[in-house]
């Protein structure tokens, strides 16, 4: 699968959303419900150029700052950046359909909630990092089984290296 249009992100993002507001509830105990969001963020980051990565995060960071009604933009802010940093960096790395997206959704994890945590304590709100980051250990292990997980049902699979316009191969 090369670049998916924009609809079918909201698409995916509305599916993913449902499933982390209505499933991962009844599953995870209060307060340790893991942001599916966030795992489908990184999947299409690392399919998409950092613009569109930057655009695909602002769309599920914005729908889900929507649905929680609260904080517009923590989450669009967040989701932007990271779509953006995702989407930079896989084109320096290797491509691998499990293990790659498994530690980037982990290590997004390890970068989001301190940032996060950082903006609502400039902002005036002021948590305890102790209380704010108590879930970060089993967001970071959902974000690894997860993200690989979704791909898979999704269907997406390790990007091909394209040839540059211009170069041709030898063949004898």
């Amino acid at each position: 699968m090369d670049r998916l249009r924009i609809g079918t992100w909201l698409v995916l993002y509305l599916l993913v959303l449902l499933i982390q507001v209505g499933l991962l509830p009844q599953i995870f105990p209060m307060g340790y419900v893991p942001q599916a969001v966030l795992s489908l963020t990184v999947l299409i980051a690392l399919h998409e150029t950092p613009k569109r990565g930057m655009w695909a995060g602002l769309l599920g960071g914005l729908m889900q700052d929507l649905w929680a009604g609260r904080l517009i933009g923590l989450n669009a802010l967040t989701f932007a950046l990271l779509g953006y940093g995702v989407a930079w960096v896989q084109q320096k790395i290797v491509r691998d359909p499990i293990f790659v997206p498994g530690l980037i959704a982990g290590l997004s994890q390890v970068v989001v909630v301190p940032f996060q945590w950082a903006l609502l304590y400039v902002f005036g709100y002021h948590f305890s990092w102790l209380i704010f980051s108590r879930p970060l250990p089993v967001w970071i292990l959902f974000s690894m089984l997860f993200t690989p997980a979704l791909g898979g049902i999704v269907g997406f699979s390790a990007r091909r290296n394209r040839r540059r316009p211009g170069y041709r191969s030898l063949s004898l």
